[in-house]
């Protein structure tokens, strides 16, 4: 008889723990059906047609697995289909069903992804309700995640080929007696009619062009040829051009939606020294809760920045009050864009880390009269000429004079084309340097101290919360619109964990997660010092 034979059937009985956290899911329950989620998948009516006979799977207790789920768990379908089967918490959720990951799958697709944004902030305004969270400081930041895709199977955009085969075809054309005067890229679907019409006017039979090696072609069938194969090089690179996009440069065979990325790690080797299939996804946070999200192609933040506080605005109905980022997204278009809904700009800007360093000080300073520099020289206002031309639409250029016995010209970026002359030209956006000087008066105040604290905790800790701790290094699904969903679980998953650890009495949502010191006060930038020319000797 073999020592490893089960001989009874257990019934298992839950333990003190387990009833605790029965509990726990019971005023889940409860917080669902307060947050009025339920409306929105009210109109679910789920039956698996391969089990004719049978009574469909509960939408709502569905729902609410899946979410615990991706709260507790690594959650990819299997996984949540074994969960319901083994674990007792899911199983209790579930009243005893057993869905299987198709039904999952297809739950997913069919009703949360249509209605992701819906459901997503109406849990979290349920959560910003029943907390009393004061959201009128948000942080935004991004990260990129390996897509879903072969690492070798990418696709670059055509650019330079397609003009160069468009230089070939113009010259095939003249040969064909057809000129094209316009200096537009040739379209696949005009170059097909002109080849048409060449066969009507010489009169080419197509079937009768012989092939192989050998055989000689009159002229007009060697046209006919080659004019073919420009077609079809020129048909693949329009698909290519198309399934890029304008916004874009590369995309894989595997996941079109997915761009080659720079990662900071690899997911096969651990590495980052080559380029990989990625989506960039960024976060939108305050006290500690996720409020918003979103996935995009960009490769930098810059254009995230506008989108994120528009899909803000439209499901949460207004803009944040005070919004403190790094860098990255701290330019002039985001800058304007704060200014116009009147959002307090606590946004630092590509120099920030040079002038607190003070290895790049800020160098003019504009003022009612004018502008000044470093070294107090006022500049004045010039026209553009053939030598000095407008590279920003809003910007002036100023003449600084003064220049050659300036102390702090080892610091100036100003280029000093002659040395024989003593002034610099350079062109500035009054406009954008007095933002940037609001967004440094900001960054330097005591709130504007606590944000930035708060915004490494919050937004970097948020990260650091659903890749390292949800085990959530790699997106699983294909296309844009099903890896936003994706991202869209795994941000409800990471609020819903930390709604389950404010359950004990003390809540994890905090507006300051920061023991502000007594002694707080303004920071200043270091002081640059004036490097002392040397005297000529004579």
């Amino acid at each position: 008889m073999g020592y490893f034979n089960i001989k009874k059937t257990l019934f298992i009985v839950p333990s003190k723990n387990c009833n605790e956290d029965f509990e726990k899911i019971d005023k889940f329950m409860i917080f669902l059906e307060n947050s009025g989620v339920g409306k929105i998948i009210a109109n679910v009516k789920y039956k698996d047609n391969k089990c004719k006979g049978r009574n469909g799977y509960n939408p709502y207790n569905l729902f609410a697995a899946i979410i615990y789920c991706f709260a507790k768990f690594s959650a990819t379908l299997r996984q949540i289909e074994d969960k319901c089967i083994f674990d007792i918490r899911v199983n209790y959720i579930m009243e005893g069903q057993v869905p299987n990951y198709t039904i999952i799958c297809d739950f997913i697709n069919l009703y949360i992804l249509p209605n992701q944004y819906e459901i997503f902030t109406c849990i979290n305004k349920q959560i910003i309700k029943e907390f009393n969270l004061d959201i009128s400081d948000v942080f935004v930041d991004g990260t990129k995640i390996e897509a879903n895709a072969n690492k070798y199977k990418f696709v670059w955009k055509p650019t330079t080929y397609h003009k160069k085969l468009d230089i070939k075809i113009k010259e095939l054309l003249l040969l064909m007696e057809t000129e094209i005067k316009n200096k537009i890229l040739i379209k696949a679907n005009m170059f097909n009619k002109l080849i048409e019409d060449y066969v009507v006017r010489k009169n080419i039979n197509i079937n009768s062009i012989p092939n192989g090696k050998g055989r000689k072609l009159t002229i007009e069938q060697k046209n006919y040829k080659k004019a073919n194969q420009y077609l079809m090089k020129l048909l693949e690179y329009e698909k290519k051009e198309e399934i890029c996009g304008e916004n874009r440069n590369s995309y894989f065979k595997t996941d079109h939606d997915a761009t080659a990325m720079k990662l900071k790690e690899d997911y096969y080797s651990k590495l980052s020294h080559d380029f990989h299939a990625g989506y960039n996804v960024q976060v939108l946070v305050s006290s500690l809760l996720i409020m918003m999200y979103g996935v995009f192609q960009e490769r930098s933040d810059f254009k995230t920045f506008i989108p994120m506080n528009e899909l803000y605005f439209k499901y949460y109905h207004s803009y944040p009050k005070n919004e403190c980022d790094d860098s990255g997204y701290g330019n002039y278009i985001n800058y304007q864009y704060m200014k116009k809904h009147n959002i307090k700009n606590y946004v630092k800007y590509l120099q920030w880390e040079g002038e607190t360093s003070g290895k790049s000080p800020q160098l003019f300073y504009f003022f009612e009269d004018g502008v000044m520099c470093l070294n107090t020289c006022i500049g004045e206002e010039v026209e553009f000429d053939y030598y000095h031309r407008r590279k920003n639409k809003n910007g002036k250029l100023y003449k600084f004079n003064g220049c050659n016995q300036c102390n702090y010209s080892y610091k100036c970026k100003a280029k000093l084309k002659n040395k024989d002359y003593d002034f610099r030209y350079i062109e500035l956006i009054p406009e954008y340097e007095l933002l940037k000087e609001e967004a440094r008066i900001n960054l330097l105040s005591p709130e504007g101290i606590i944000l930035r604290v708060n915004r490494s905790i919050q937004v970097e800790g948020t990260f650091g919360q659903i890749k390292n701790n949800m085990n959530y290094d790699r997106i699983r699904r294909r296309g844009l619109e099903k890896v936003s969903c994706e991202i869209m679980l795994m941000c409800l998953g990471a609020n819903i964990r930390r709604y389950f650890s404010s359950l004990n009495g003390k809540s994890k949502f905090k507006k300051n997660c920061w023991k502000i010191p007594t002694t707080l006060h303004s920071e200043k930038f270091p002081y640059v010092k004036p490097k002392e020319k040397k005297l000529s000797r004579n």
